[in-house]
């Protein structure tokens, strides 16, 4: 079967956040039962990736898309094409973001991929590239059309709604309140342009469907369980780890309530013990911070092969308090069976099961979680080990891309 996957983010090897690395992981799968052609918006800077797209066995066509890294120019282009983004938001009540991810030229682009092409399905990732799938919806006509499978990823509205929670002014508020209502609007008409929208959780199933979407399906992100299996050598003392893009603000607040109101109760309690903090950004955001970089904390950027960092960890925490959807670190770590202590928003989608993950709110109880499951080895290897039988039940790549075939032949949705 002929399958198109369209993404606002080329699924290169250094792609560098959670989704993109999905992204890549679901292409890869793909690739071993279809033939796949990957349409991809293209950063400056990424010209000259799509051959690490090309290795997974797919086709990729290029979308030239200008962002702040463009030069000359491109600089003026860039702004023109925001001012119409921001005009066309405020006229169709869709947020901005969504509105700047579309373009007329890159629509065309994307309209010759599929008559050249000719697939039996197109999956369309992430909500803010729906109007795609909405100019999709009107070109049928043509005997067969393809299969419109829309993957959201997360519900915009869910950030921006926990945004206006913690928003630090009344002002700052409302501007996300506005910004969640917009999303909602958009978030239902997008599910009328899909045959079926995805949800990567069964909480955004369940808030899509009472916001009115439709044709909605529970579809979680995946590991790779073959690729990524629990290799473990803890090093000597407590070795925490958080591993986030640090361009996406979930993971900044979570580092600073981590290195605020965690590590110093940590630390005091374990002087021997260790914090590490990797991705994109983790070590500008951490050196910035007032009082620079706390003892026992190691804060290392962008790191390209994360599996020493994942063998060497005693937990792997992530005091989420925003964002929406699955976490991929989250996942990734129970997949390499390294134990977990997050927040509820982290465990979203995941489990529930106090056996398979440790679950505390975001106050002081978050770092009496740490202290108590770090003081007994018998419980983390446990843990570790029950997670990643879930991960292999529930998570592997190979079933959920077996699902998502049932969907691009025409098959009724199996239970998640």
């Amino acid at each position: 079967m002929k399958v198109m996957v369209l993404t606002p983010y080329l699924p290169h090897r250094r792609v560098g956040h959670g989704g993109g690395v999905a992204v890549r992981d679901l292409v890869g799968w793909l690739a071993r039962r279809h033939e796949v052609l990957v349409a991809s918006l293209v950063r400056p800077g990424e010209q000259d990736l799509t051959h690490e797209v090309e290795e997974l066995g797919v086709g990729v066509v290029p979308l030239p898309f200008g962002d702040r890294r463009a030069r000359g120019a491109g600089r003026a282009v860039l702004a023109a094409r925001r001012a119409a983004a921001l005009a066309a938001a405020l006229g169709t009540g869709y947020p901005y973001y969504v509105r700047k991810y579309w373009s007329a030229g890159t629509a065309r682009r994307i309209r010759e991929a599929v008559r050249a092409f000719a697939p039996a399905a197109i999956q369309i990732e992430y909500l803010q590239m729906g109007l795609y799938c909405r100019d999709l919806r009107r070109m049928r006509g043509s005997d067969p059309a393809p299969r419109l499978i829309l993957n959201s990823h997360e519900l915009g509205s869910v950030p921006r709604e926990r945004h206006a929670a913690l928003a630090p002014n009344p002002a700052t508020g409302a501007l996300h309140r506005w910004e969640a209502r917009a999303w909602r609007r958009y978030q239902v008409d997008a599910t009328s342009w899909a045959d079926h929208t995805l949800c990567v959780t069964p909480e955004d199933h369940a808030l899509y469907a009472a916001m009115g979407g439709r044709n909605l399906v529970t579809m979680p992100l995946g590991m790779d369980t073959e690729a990524i299996t629990p290799d473990r050598a803890p090093a000597t003392g407590p070795l925490l780890l958080f591993v986030g893009s640090f361009q996406h603000r979930p993971n900044r607040s979570a580092v600073a309530f981590l290195l605020d109101r965690v590590w110093p109760r940590v630390r005091a309690a374990l002087p021997a013990a260790r914090l590490v903090i990797a991705g994109r950004g983790s070590d500008a955001f951490v050196a910035g911070r007032e009082g620079g970089v706390p003892e026992g904390v190691q804060a290392l950027g962008f790191v390209d092969d994360l599996g020493p960092l994942f063998r060497t960890a005693t937990l792997f925490v992530a005091p989420l308090t925003e964002g929406g959807g699955i976490k991929i670190k989250i996942l990734e770590a129970m997949a390499r069976g390294l134990p977990v202590v997050t927040s509820p928003v982290g465990a979203e989608g995941i489990t529930d099961d106090a056996r398979l993950l440790k679950v505390a709110p975001c106050d002081a109880s978050f770092a009496e979680a740490v202290l108590d499951l770090a003081a007994d080895p018998d419980r983390l290897h446990a843990q570790a080990r029950a997670a990643r039988l879930l991960i292999e039940d529930r998570f592997s790549w190979r079933a959920i891309t077996e699902r998502l075939s049932a969907l691009y032949a025409g098959e009724p949705p199996s239970p998640g």
